[in-house]
């Protein structure tokens, strides 16, 4: 299923803070159908419609009207996903699948690449600004992503330098003392050569009563394009961004404010975001405060495209350096959790461009990721002691990856595909205090091979149906703990093997498109880890075997000619089958952590016409059914079915806008990470946003 939202009359408007993005297009005529878009997700241009996989497909003025400043926002307009804010981290699930853990020996398991670089997870929570598209791919893309994408992919593509010397600004206000700034310009050195600088600010003096979960932020894109013939393109771009807001602290949650009793939907206040411990709630370690966050990121990375005859050579080559070391409180307890990145990575493809039977690309990667971390608990006190430390963790890997699609006859295709990867895991540190403080170490390179077949019969030129089995794996890892004669450190690496069938179509002239996937994920050796505060130590181990089956219908229509509106309906059942803890004890029939059962989407637009202007007029809502936030469902990580919206509304008037928005507008609290700790606990929360409204406007020159 895709889905695919695309708006009559596209706005250049920056309808909720999103930054600035390219001059939109012309509008078009009432009566025009949906319009096709492309994507990129297989690593090959090609109409979304006609691409047998479940990509989420959103352009840059859908980005602009959902307001989607960073992956955690996508969540309102993407369906079946959960983008989990941790701190500095993002903690990504996409129907049912990935890693609620963020320490530094364990990956996430659905990759997140950024101009086709993939980025660790730390980088994810960074903001987006001057995007062109946001595509998601679910299920195991193990054949032309490898790494980190056992349940899926996300590509975030950055708006290119144009040839022309158009800028724009866009400046938004709001509660919290928000204020949100986006500047981007083109500049056209010369025939050949284009420039494009991008900065944006943000700052509010924070959602929480301590002044925590605030931001003062700022991101730096410079990108140059240059063509110095109709063969050769040379894209490089460098981008620097800083946090030096305060860190969300974690609420309490599941506890009764009257009697200090086990409640599960209970927190201290009846403002939710009250982080403060006053009265009988006090702090026995001290008070809690706001958090200075230290987070600072640079990366560079680029493309050069040299184009044969029906065939393109593609090299990406790019390196990240990323250091955090924010301090929040986790309820009582004031704590930390840190990360070091530096990361190397390449990539040389060659994939055909000409007409014929024959669709093919192939390619060698190359990365090599040294990280470091630790999390560390009370820090004001004279107690004080880590939880994890990880002093060095090198990942080295090596791949060759190849896919093809050959057209049989005009309406069917066969697709196969293969990656072997090398990957290398060497690690050191020192066990917690607690347990010895012994040193550790671990060497260990796993070979694998992964494959993708697939199937796609086109039933008439605006229906297609597929089928595809692909499969996917996530390196193995370690307990930062010492191997003794009867311990081993390691932790098996995951597998997952997707089957997906689904249908594509379109109805009514290209007014009515209905998208529908089933799919059954077979998960083994899933990496997971009981987290318990009080214990000195919390060992990964893996889970024999999850099952995920589920569907997902997307529904876009353009109702009438100035209305559009979309459906979305997702079920997933993920559930445990066969997991078994350390001590013994089975979770099987227990659903995954943050997988609802359902997710409900709907979006509406309605354009008024006025003059040569436009006045638009547009919600989202998302319903989730009730999920747990671990694979124990622990007290106090249940999160009840929840609903949230967000509406807007533009005038736009060609080269200047002005709008106003409100997200969460019934002020639902949600959790996002969370985990059974805290004092008195059973469990502490981030959350997720609570009700924003403001104003903004832009203009273009």
């Amino acid at each position: 299923m895709v889905r695919t939202i695309l708006y009559s009359g596209v706005l250049s408007a920056m309808l909720t803070g999103v930054a600035a993005m390219p001059a939109r297009a012309e509008a078009p005529a009432a009566n025009d159908a949906l319009a096709e878009i492309t994507v990129t997700a297989e690593k090959q241009t090609q109409n979304l419609q006609k691409t047998a996989a479940q990509v989420t497909a959103i352009p840059a003025d859908i980005l602009i009207d959902a307001g989607i400043t960073d992956l955690r926002q996508a969540q309102m307009v993407v369906p079946s996903v959960r983008f989990q804010a941790e701190g500095n981290n993002t903690q990504v699930f996409v129907r049912g699948v990935g890693a609620n853990l963020d320490f530094p020996n364990v990956e996430p398991n659905v990759a997140f690449n950024f101009a086709g670089i993939y980025l660790p997870r730390e980088a994810t929570s960074a903001a987006f600004f001057d995007v062109q598209q946001l595509e998601v791919l679910p299920g195991s893309q193990g054949t032309l992503y490898g790494r980190s994408a056992i349940g899926g992919t996300i590509n975030l593509t950055p708006a290119k330098p144009g040839f022309n010397n158009d800028g724009q600004t866009v400046l938004e206000v709001g509660n919290h003392s928000s204020v949100h700034v986006t500047t981007t310009q083109n500049i056209k050195a010369s025939d050949t050569v284009a420039v494009r600088a991008a900065v944006d600010y943000a700052y509010n003096t924070g959602y929480e009563e301590t002044g925590a979960f605030s931001k003062d932020d700022i991101s730096l894109r410079l990108s140059t394009l240059i063509n110095p013939n109709d063969r050769l393109s040379i894209y490089l771009w460098a981008q620097g961004a800083e946090k030096r807001g305060f860190t969300e602290n974690l609420v309490n949650k599941g506890s009764s404010p009257i009697n200090g009793s086990y409640c599960e939907m209970c927190y201290f206040y009846g403002n939710v975001w009250n982080d403060t411990r006053t009265g009988p709630y006090a702090a026995p370690f001290g008070a809690t405060d706001a958090q200075r966050n230290h987070y600072k990121t640079d990366t560079i990375g680029g493309q050069i495209d040299y184009k044969f005859d029906n065939m393109m050579l593609s090299y990406i080559p790019s390196y990240l350096y990323l250091d955090a070391r924010p301090q929040y409180w986790l309820s009582a307890i004031l704590s930390t959790n840190t990360a070091h990145y530096n990361q190397l990575t390449q990539e040389l493809r060659l994939a055909s461009t000409g007409d014929g039977p024959f669709k093919w690309l192939g390619g060698l990667y190359y990365y090599n990721s040294r990280n470091s971390g630790s999390e560390f608990l009370f820090l004001n006190q004279p107690f004080s002691f880590y939880q994890t430390n990880v002093d060095g963790d090198r990942l080295q890997g090596y791949s060759a990856f190849s896919q093809l699609t050959y057209s049989i006859t005009d309406t069917l295709r066969i697709t196969g595909g293969g990656r072997g990867s090398s990957t290398q895991r060497t690690a050191h540190g020192f066990e917690v205090v607690a347990l010895g403080g012994r040193p550790y170490d671990f060497d260990k390179t796993y070979n694998h091979f992964d494959w993708k077949v697939g199937l796609e019969k086109d039933l008439t030129p605006k229906v297609m149906v597929y089928g595809v089995v692909q499969t996917g794996f996530q390196t193995g890892t370690f307990n930062a703990l010492p191997n003794t004669a009867t311990y081993s450190n390691e932790v098996k690496p995951e597998e997952l093997k997707s089957y997906t069938v689904g249908i594509k179509s379109r109805w009514l002239d290209d007014r009515l498109q209905i998208n529908d996937e089933i799919y059954y994920y077979d998960f083994h050796n899933l990496i997971i880890q009981s987290y318990d505060i009080s214990a000195p130590y919390n060992s990964i181990f893996n889970g024999n075997k999850v099952a995920i089956k589920g569907t997902q219908l997307d529904i876009l229509t353009k109702v009438f000619t100035d209305d559009q509106a979309n459906v979305n309906i997702a079920y997933s059942h993920a559930r445990n089958v066969d997991v078994v803890d350390t001590g013994g004890v089975s979770y099987d029939g227990l659903a995954t952590a943050y997988a609802p059962d359902w997710v409900i989407e709907t979006g509406y637009t309605h354009n008024t016409p006025i003059g040569a202007a436009t006045l638009r007029a547009h919600i989202d809502w998302r319903f989730e059914s009730k999920w747990w936030a671990d694979y124990v469902h622990n007290k106090g990580t249940e999160q009840a079915p929840s609903n949230k919206g967000d509406a807007s509304l533009t005038y736009d008037a060609d080269w200047w806008s002005a709008g106003l928005w409100i997200k969460n507008m019934t002020n639902k609290a949600v959790i996002a990470a969370t985990a059974a700790a805290g004092i008195p606990g059973p469990a502490t929360a981030y959350l997720e946003d609570p009700r924003t409204f403001g104003a903004r406007f832009s203009v273009k020159y």
